[in-house]
């Protein structure tokens, strides 16, 4: 799978990294294994900025339908991308659409991102 998922439980946290292109399918297997494990609630790191996506509108718009049912019950922690700027429009396209689930932003350095989740989860 292009996905390296890394869950810690102690800490609260989700980072996965996106290697190769993608598809829907692959994302999908992610945020199932996560879900698996209980962690949506958990601060979420994911890193786009080397990987690509082969999924249009209609495919992020059914992933975020599934995000929204699968976590129905419990409350989504903040998730932060790290992306790389001039391949980052689909990652946009999915914050647009779920910006008000959950806190969610885009970053150029994980070093960023790392710290507006720690700013954005209470810890």
């Amino acid at each position: 799978m292009p996905i390296y998922l890394d869950i810690s439980h102690p800490d609260r946290m989700v980072v996965a990294v996106i290697q190769g292109t993608v598809t829907g399918e692959d994302i999908v297997g992610a945020a199932q294994q996560f879900a698996a494990t209980g962690a949506w609630p958990y601060r979420k790191i994911i890193d786009v900025s080397i990987g690509e996506s082969t999924i249009d509108a209609k495919g992020l718009e059914m992933l975020a339908a599934m995000a929204r049912t699968k976590a129905k019950d419990t409350t989504r922690g903040p998730t932060a991308f790290v992306v790389d700027p001039a391949r980052s429009d689909v990652v946009e396209q999915f914050v647009k659409m779920t910006e008000g689930d959950r806190p969610v932003k885009t970053f150029r350095s994980i070093h960023d991102a790392r710290k507006w989740l720690d700013e954005n989860s209470g810890r």
